[in-house]
């Protein structure tokens, strides 16, 4: 990934403007971008950004996994609806619900990027347990190259 191309997700990352973030989000033409765009993101920012990545064409299995696990999805794997318990979490749990959704329905494309959830062996028996017909694409992640780049 060259310089230019960094810049770009550095301007994304840092803009005062969330409608000018998500049209520069729908700029991006590549996997790896959106990738480490997302990898970085500080999701105190809301669910403007992620949500742009998420259904954007280029968005791949790995990307909407760190999306859904970065966003506390393993919290809505555990507890169900009682994770929406609280009234100000609407944009989180339309943002989870979808997620997840897209994940169970294989929107995604499988893509060549490396993510494993950072979830304990002991967590993974858990929701095997709560949920048996889970995919273990959701538990285990998927192989392919190694993307971390701090921006």
């Amino acid at each position: 990934m060259d310089a230019e191309q960094l810049k770009k997700l550095s301007n994304i990352l840092y803009s005062e403007s969330m409608a000018e973030a998500v049209k520069l989000v729908q700029s991006i033409n590549s996997e790896d971008e959106l990738f480490i765009l997302l990898d970085n993101y500080n999701w105190d920012n809301g669910f403007e950004v992620p949500e742009a990545i998420i259904t954007h064409p280029n968005c791949t299995l790995p990307i909407a996994l760190l999306a859904f696990y970065r966003a506390d999805g393993i919290r809505y794997l555990v507890e169900g609806e009682d994770a929406f318990a609280n009234p100000l979490s609407k944009s989180w749990e339309t943002f989870i619900k979808k997620v997840y959704d897209n994940l169970l329905k294989e929107r995604y494309l499988s893509g060549r990027i490396s993510y494993q959830p950072e979830i304990t062996t002991i967590q993974k028996f858990k929701l095997k347990k709560l949920h048996p017909n889970l995919s273990s694409l959701i538990l285990d992640g998927v192989s392919g190259k190694d993307l971390q780049i701090l921006l």
